[in-house]
């Protein structure tokens, strides 16, 4: 009966933070207990109890995590799987909400004719909540530590007297300072884009992971666009899409490379339609600047030395010409190939084959297409040649690389 009553205390005040309703489920799929703030259209019922057993088995999979769920109404979900106090093990499960608007129109194709579950459902869409990213993420954090909640005490303290006190024009000076607390919040803000953009810019992933790890409901805006949570987001895309390319161009990235991968992500921005799919280009964009300054940055090297190799990692696919190269950094030859294989450990032509190499497994992750045109695309006239390079460079053929990766 203690068991019972806790766990009923604690998923009420679930209840009562997050204004969603909140199930509990045992590990089949049945509904042990609901707190209900918004009920469901009957006719959907079937289709909630089809969800609450797919979210009971994928968060027993992992007992660690949350996990978010979003069906084909567009209605999502949370779920988390707790084994208290040696009672039988429960998922509890928070929803449903909304993480973007939905289309009406593929919402009220399901039901075709059926004017009456359209209308039903209109009505029960608009009635719940949009939440942002960043909210989600505030629920997630709650919904992990609900099977510790418990009820305590509190004590209510009379202010009363020390209001009689200030008149009008106390209380509204007051009321004007500035919210301390939004404003560290801002400060906090602020800092820690600085440490993500160093961690790019030095391409130290490992710190970039961890930071990315604390800082997950930090970054909401979505109060400029209310309502449109997808919007706001990609605005923020669109704006850290900047930060990254500046972070990366101090990291001594090339101005080819961070044309291309910046133009790349603003393309992505905006066929995303989801908060979901932005949520997983987010991360993706952080990866990939990080991934670009380890394998082009050239911030080591001397001005001679970062020249030359700037100009073999844009033009790695032409002939490699000693004499034109030369020219265009003002040494002579024999000067420029002294030095650079002095800083470097190689020499141009290695290093050239090794840019060829780096470029053509991208191709063979991404591109299924012969070898023969990759050795091409290169800059490998001979596809044979091309197979020893990748082999000596990689300690495999080009095509075992490809079953591989």
């Amino acid at each position: 009966m203690i068991k019972h009553f806790q766990l009923t205390s604690a998923s009420l005040t679930l209840f009562h933070v997050l204004d969603m309703n909140t199930s509990i489920l045992t590990p089949d799929g049945s509904v042990e207990m609901a707190h209900i703030h918004e009920p469901l259209p009957i006719f959907l019922l079937q289709t909630q109890q089809e969800d609450f057993l797919r979210l009971s088995w994928q968060s027993k999979q992992d007992p660690t995590q949350c996990c978010i769920y979003t069906n084909v109404f567009g209605l999502t979900y949370l779920s988390r799987f707790f084994e208290l106090g040696g009672e039988q093990p429960t998922v509890w499960v928070v929803g449903p909400f909304l993480m973007q608007i939905p289309d009406m129109d593929k919402i009220n194709a399901l039901f075709r004719t059926e004017q009456n579950k359209q209308r039903a459902m209109g009505e029960f869409v608009r009635s719940l909540k949009l939440l942002s990213n960043a909210r989600i993420q505030s629920a997630v954090n709650i919904l992990n530590q609900a099977g510790s909640i418990q009820q305590v005490p509190y004590r209510k303290l009379n202010t009363q007297h020390t209001w009689e006190r200030l008149d009008a024009n106390d209380i509204q000076h007051i009321l004007a300072q500035p919210d301390e607390m939004d404003t560290k919040v801002i400060e906090l803000r602020y800092e820690l884009e600085k440490e993500l953009m160093s961690a790019v810019e030095n391409g130290d992933k490992k710190m970039l992971k961890h930071l990315l790890k604390e800082t997950k409901n930090l970054f909401d805006f979505s109060d400029r666009f209310p309502n449109q949570p997808v919007r706001a987001m990609k605005n923020m895309l669109i704006v850290l899409n900047t930060l990254l390319r500046m972070a990366a161009a101090r990291g001594k990235v090339q101005p080819f490379y961070l044309h291309h991968i910046s133009e790349k992500f603003s393309k992505q921005i905006e066929r995303c339609d989801s908060i979901n799919s932005l949520i997983a280009l987010l991360d993706l964009m952080y990866e990939e600047y990080c991934d670009m300054v380890n394998r082009r940055a050239v911030s080591g090297y001397s001005p001679l030395v970062q020249k030359a190799a700037q100009h073999i990692h844009v033009y790695f696919s032409k002939p490699l010409i000693l004499q034109e190269l030369a020219h265009i950094c003002l040494v002579h030859p024999s000067h420029l190939s002294r030095q650079f294989r002095k800083e470097t450990g190689m020499t141009l032509t290695n290093y050239q084959n090794r840019t060829r190499i780096d470029q053509a497994k991208l191709l063979l992750k991404k591109a299924n297409t012969s070898i023969d045109w990759i050795a091409g695309q290169v800059g490998f006239d001979d596809a044979g040649y091309f197979t020893r390079i990748f082999n000596k460079l990689e300690g495999m053929t080009p095509s075992r690389y490809r079953k591989e990766f």
